[in-house]
């Protein structure tokens, strides 16, 4: 399987500028194989905390629209709405299937964020391809049981707008999630600098193993390839059968 990550430098509150910008990774996408294509947290507007510029209506829809056109599967952040409640959303989305959409179940505080979003309170998890997987987004990774409850997937993607100064905290905390829960942890997260100044660039994306070890990529233009092949998912199986750690919890 070949994972695509889009690091994206979102545009600011535009919406519809980083559609297009998700159409270009799309097309990337095809070109280089991609099967699964992971973009950042609130893919569409940069973390921002003004729904009046970060939701767009018909958003899942006409991302899905994409999706089919290029056959490709994503996973992406946004912002969904449901009477006058708002979300910090991702869903998975696969050409033909249904979407699988999760909510961010701890929202930033430091940042204010649960002034304008409300919290999910379910774990998400999905099968693609021949392993299973969950989705999980940003402030989410500081909070070890979230991911307890995504056990026993074999993925765990963690999209993400974290900022650089404190990219040891990303690293570090991507290490511990793939060890203590014997699996891959794709952290996927934007870059560049934000409306409000804050720049992402030293956060970089990452895909870790079971051990904690960085997974080499190759680069496109626009995006980062991770390849997790047979060999790699076996030795992952193998080692939660010999290293019995989850069947303990």
């Amino acid at each position: 399987m070949l994972i695509g990550g889009a690091s994206l430098n979102t545009f600011w509150e535009d919406p519809e500028g980083n559609l297009e910008s998700m159409a270009g990774c799309f097309e990337e996408a095809v070109a280089l194989g991609v099967d699964l294509l992971v973009f950042p947290e609130m893919t569409l507007s940069g973390f921002s905390l003004d729904t009046s510029r970060t939701y767009l209506d018909n958003t899942v829809h006409r991302v899905r629209e994409m999706v089919e056109r290029f056959a490709v599967s994503i996973v992406f952040g946004y912002v969904e709405r449901e009477e006058s409640v708002f979300y910090n959303s991702a869903s998975f989305i696969s050409p033909g299937d249904k979407v699988a959409t999760y909510r961010k179940r701890k929202l930033f505080s430091y940042g204010g964020e649960e002034k304008s979003y409300s919290p999910g309170n379910l774990p998400l998890r999905f099968s693609f391809q021949e392993l299973s997987a969950s989705l999980n987004i940003c402030y989410d990774l500081r909070f070890p049981e979230l991911f307890r409850d995504n056990i026993p997937v074999e993925l765990m993607i963690v999209i993400a707008n974290w900022p650089s100064r404190r990219s040891f905290h990303w690293e570090t905390l991507l290490r511990a999630r793939a060890i203590e829960n014997q699996c891959f942890v794709l952290g996927l997260n934007r870059s560049g600098e934000d409306g409000n100044g804050i720049k992402y660039g030293e956060s970089k994306s990452m895909l870790v193993d079971y051990d904690g070890a960085e997974i080499d990529y190759s680069c496109g233009s626009s995006i980062h390839v991770w390849e997790i092949d047979t060999i790699m998912l076996e030795r992952l199986r193998n080692w939660r059968q010999m290293f019995t750690a989850i069947r303990d919890i």
